[in-house]
């Protein structure tokens, strides 16, 4: 036996561990990969802008330079903590997002398991708490939208109004209108892209919808009434997302919008609709929320009152039997 191979069977010296050559794709590589061939063309606009935010901005700068052989359990842990400051939401949409890529590395044979599948994992983030308005500020910003100028109390008594998300107010049409029944159709909605603002798809299929048209917004709009265009801007085009912002900030500095965003106000009309008697399922359809479960969870408490109100009724007829 040679002296090296001796020395190194008795542990007298330490032989080097052979190298290995990287043999799986770059996580980033990889990412764009899956998200060209497999996640592009399922989903629709708003929600593809919503997933490359959280690509962009979030995912690729964490996992830079690293190939996918080099991603663990213990690494994805470190994303989740890294970002638990983000609502858990958010969390969740980017966990979405590396659950699929890495399943389609372990179907090409790239990595043996799923790092993300572990049952050790969790996610923090922070639950965000949707208020409604009171009734009390309610009447207060309908009692001063006259204060506003027409470019500004026209898309804030839409979101006062209906209910609607604020890319849906900003997509919607004179056309859309229909002034004899008395109904809205939400047919479109606008995304921003770099400022700049894209007419698609609403956000489900349930968006598409019909939602009623208040008495209140009627004699708002009715003096600027046209035949077609956008009735937010305009009229030729959607606003951008800066002239958005800008006109929200001057609505706030003319009367009090009391800390409220347009998702306040949708939240808020919902809440009101709920707490009016409407039946769950006529609610899921004027939300335009795809999933009733949704409905029931953020809103169907808010009947507590008629519920009570009902009880003492149907008490009543006991009494009287």
């Amino acid at each position: 036996m040679k002296a090296a191979a001796v020395l190194q069977k008795y542990g007298k010296v330490d032989v080097p561990a052979e190298k290995t050559e990287p043999h799986t794709p770059y996580f980033a590589s990889y990412l764009e990969m899956w998200w060209k061939l497999y996640k592009v063309p399922k989903l629709r606009h708003t929600t593809r802008t919503s997933y490359r935010n959280a690509i962009d901005l979030r995912i690729l700068p964490f996992f830079k330079g690293m190939r996918l052989e080099d991603i663990s359990t213990n690494t994805i842990q470190a994303f989740y903590n890294k970002h638990e400051w983000m609502a858990h939401s958010s969390i969740h949409q980017m966990s979405v997002i590396l659950h699929q890529v890495f399943d389609l590395a372990v179907e090409d044979g790239h990595m043996k398991f799923n790092p993300t599948e572990s049952k050790r994992l969790f996610m923090k983030g922070t639950k965000q708490k949707r208020e409604a308005l009171r009734d009390c500020d309610v009447k207060e910003i309908m009692d001063k939208l006259s204060l506003l100028e027409a470019k500004d109390r026209i898309p804030l008594a839409i979101l006062l109004y209906t209910g609607v998300r604020r890319g849906e107010a900003l997509g919607l049409r004179w056309e859309n209108l229909d002034w004899k029944k008395g109904v809205i159709h939400i047919e479109q909605a606008v995304t921003f892209l770099n400022n700049q603002p894209v007419l698609g798809e609403t956000k489900s299929d349930a968006g598409i919808r019909t939602v009623p048209f208040d008495e209140r917004l009627m004699d708002v709009l009715r003096p600027y009434r046209q035949i077609v265009g956008f009735i937010v801007g305009d009229g030729i085009t959607p606003m951008t997302e800066r002239t958005f912002t800008r006109m929200w900030q001057r609505i706030d500095r003319t009367i009090d919008l009391h800390g409220a965003t347009p998702h306040t106000f949708r939240h808020t009309y919902i809440t009101l609709a709920a707490s009016s008697g409407i039946d769950v399922k006529t609610l899921q359809s004027i939300a335009g929320h795809s999933d009733i479960k949704m409905t029931m969870d953020r809103y169907a408490h808010k009947r507590d009152e008629k519920i009570i109100e009902a009880g003492a009724r149907i008490g009543g007829v006991f009494s009287s039997l």
